[in-house]
C-alpha cells in the first residue's frame, strides 16, 4: 500500500462503508456562466472542467462524459462566487445504499469581496480537486495528493496515492464496512 493510504481510504468512507457510483460513465453538465466575467474569461472556466474531466479520464477507473441535459447528468456544475474560504463544494445530493447518485459540484468564479485569486488555473485545480471527491475520494494525506488539503494548485494531474486509492474504491463492493476491506 502506498504511503499513509490506509487513513486515505479511510477518510474516503462515508459513515464507515465504502461509497462511490456503481456506474462506470459519470455525466456532468455544465450550465453557462451567469456572473458579470468576459467571455473569454468564461470560456477558460468551461475549458478548465473539459480538460480536468479529461485528465480524470486517464487515469480514472470510471469515465466522465458530458450531457447537455440536466436530467441526464450525475453531476451538476454549479457557478458561484469564491467564498472567504473555499473555492469549490462537492455535495452529494443522492446517495443510495452507499451508491453515489447525484453530485452538486460549486464552482467559486472572481470575487471582488474575497481574497481569494481565481482564474483558469484555480478552476482547473478545484474541478480536479472536487471530481475526486465526486467520485468517493476523501481528502488525501500528502501535499503532492490532488486531493490533500491546504491545496496545492499547482497540482494538474493525481499523484500515485490518488490514482491508488481510487482504485481501491473501485475494486470493492459498495458499501463495504472500513473494518471488511
Amino acid at each position: 500500500m502506498m504511503e499513509n493510504c490506509e487513513k486515505y481510504i479511510y477518510d474516503s468512507m462515508v459513515n464507515g462503508r465504502l461509497c462511490r457510483f456503481k456506474k462506470n460513465n459519470i455525466f456532468i453538465f455544465v450550465p453557462p456562466i451567469a456572473a458579470n466575467i468576459s467571455e473569454a474569461e468564461k470560456q477558460d472556466y468551461y475549458f478548465a472542467v473539459k480538460k480536468a474531466a479529461e485528465i480524470w479520464n486517464g487515469y480514472a477507473p470510471v469515465r466522465f462524459d458530458f450531457t447537455e441535459n440536466q436530467a441526464n447528468a450525475d453531476i451538476v456544475i454549479l457557478w458561484t462566487k469564491a467564498g472567504i474560504k473555499f473555492e469549490g463544494m462537492c455535495k452529494f445530493r443522492s446517495i443510495v445504499a452507499s451508491e453515489i447518485r447525484a453530485v452538486t459540484i460549486e464552482i467559486g468564479l472572481p470575487n471582488p469581496n474575497s481574497p481569494k485569486i481565481i482564474n483558469k488555473d484555480t478552476i482547473l485545480h478545484t474541478v480536479l480537486h472536487e471530481l475526486g471527491h465526486s467520485m468517493g475520494l476523501g481528502h488525501g494525506v500528502n501535499e503532492n495528493d490532488l486531493m490533500f488539503v491546504p491545496h496545492k494548485k499547482t497540482l494538474s494531474v493525481p499523484s500515485e496515492n490518488d490514482i491508488f486509492v481510487l482504485n481501491f474504491l473501485y475494486s470493492h463492493e459498495i458499501g463495504t464496512p472500513y473494518n471488511e476491506l
